[in-house]
């Protein structure tokens, strides 16, 4: 499984959000803080982008992570789905996060990150 260029194919809710297996990262104080070496760069979430990153486990759908988001901070599906694609994105533009069309098990990702 290939990570994929936004620009050949844009983030739908039906794609997988997989967090990259190549950068560092922690959440510190309920926010992540993620660190790209190759290039040297650093990226701070807040909170709701730090529960999106913390799904981004190739299990579940753009969709799925939206509506977990409703249920956990009691927002309109109609509000967050756009919002939850709009992150993915932007993930996938600044290769933090890649797109699937189907799930990734955390040993395919691992495997990722060792080649």
């Amino acid at each position: 499984m290939e990570p994929q260029a936004s620009q050949a194919k844009p983030v739908t809710p039906a794609h997988y959000l997989v967090r990259s297996p190549f950068l560092a990262w922690r959440v510190i104080e309920g926010e992540a803080v993620i660190i790209s070496p190759q290039e040297r760069e650093l990226h701070s979430l807040n909170e709701v982008a730090t529960q999106v990153w913390l799904m981004a486990d190739g299990r579940r759908t753009i969709q799925q992570i939206a509506l977990e988001l409703t249920q956990l901070y009691e927002i309109a599906p109609e509000e967050v789905l756009p919002d939850v694609l709009a992150l993915a994105q932007e993930m996938v533009d600044k290769e933090v996060a890649f797109v699937s069309d189907q799930p990734t098990s955390e040993e395919e990702i691992e495997q990722m990150g060792v080649n």
